[in-house]
């Protein structure tokens, strides 16, 4: 089994029992206790799972963390996704760019002079996008200083007066879940007007999100055109997901 195979299979494990012993995860998958502390101490790193004496316990559903802190982690997967994004926009297009760390990977990437209309919640986002020759629109709101975005009625009053041709939409961890998912309840609402008012959506995620779990579902994969991800993600997850939209690995 490859490292991140093996990682991946840690987190699918802790996700699902909540919590696991070191010597157990060392038998059922069959290494050292040591490489099982190696693992855990990686994944503990990129906050996937808390640490504990003699094992780990999956991390908190609901606590989301900055953009700022998560935008290194998943570095050369995130880049990977976000440049293959960019072939899904056209001239003239009306975009809509989310928040969250994949998508502060995404807008470093978007030519300077694309000549198309840029909406977004982000402020993350829109502090790339100004210095930019794009056309940019912000949406009020309710203010996050977790997520770094709007939401709430303001924001949602403002999606119903505009028409998207492209979405590209982040997503917490969505494990147990049949669809993109976030941890809180107002992001998860405007992704939800976003989809409604948008043309094409689509869903960037990488490797880790297939095996971590979040609280809120905000569509299912049926609404979703196509999901973004990166060639370390599980492949049986993948190829399952691929009889309800289409999965692009990159």
């Amino acid at each position: 089994m490859l490292i991140t195979e093996r990682r991946n299979k840690i987190l699918e494990l802790v996700n699902n029992q909540g919590s696991i012993r070191v010597a157990d995860l060392a038998k059922s998958l069959d290494v050292t206790t040591e490489t099982i502390r190696k693992d855990l101490a990686f994944l503990s790193s990129q906050g996937l799972v808390q640490k504990k004496f003699g094992g780990a316990i999956a991390v908190n559903d609901v606590t989301d963390r900055p953009p700022l802190e998560r935008e290194f982690e998943f570095w050369e997967e995130k880049s990977a996704i976000a440049q293959y994004a960019q072939s899904y926009i056209a001239g003239n297009n009306v975009i809509f760019i989310d928040s969250g760390s994949t998508m502060m990977t995404f807008v470093k990437y978007l030519p300077k002079d694309l000549e198309i209309t840029i909406v977004t919640n982000s402020f993350s986002a829109v502090d790339h996008l100004v210095k930019t020759n794009n056309v940019v629109y912000f949406l009020g709101g309710e203010v996050s200083n977790v997520t770094m975005s709007t939401s709430g009625l303001w924001a949602t009053n403002a999606l119903n007066s505009i028409k998207i041709d492209v979405a590209f939409l982040g997503t917490s961890g969505f494990q147990s879940h049949n669809g993109p998912t976030s941890k809180q309840f107002v992001n998860a609402q405007i992704k939800k007007e976003i989809i409604a008012h948008s043309a094409q959506n689509i869903v960037l995620a990488d490797n880790s999100k297939f095996v971590s779990n979040a609280v809120l579902q905000y569509a299912g994969w049926r609404e979703i055109d196509v999901l973004i991800t990166d060639s370390k993600a599980p492949d049986e997850l993948v190829q399952s997901l691929r009889k309800q939209t289409e999965v692009v690995v990159v």
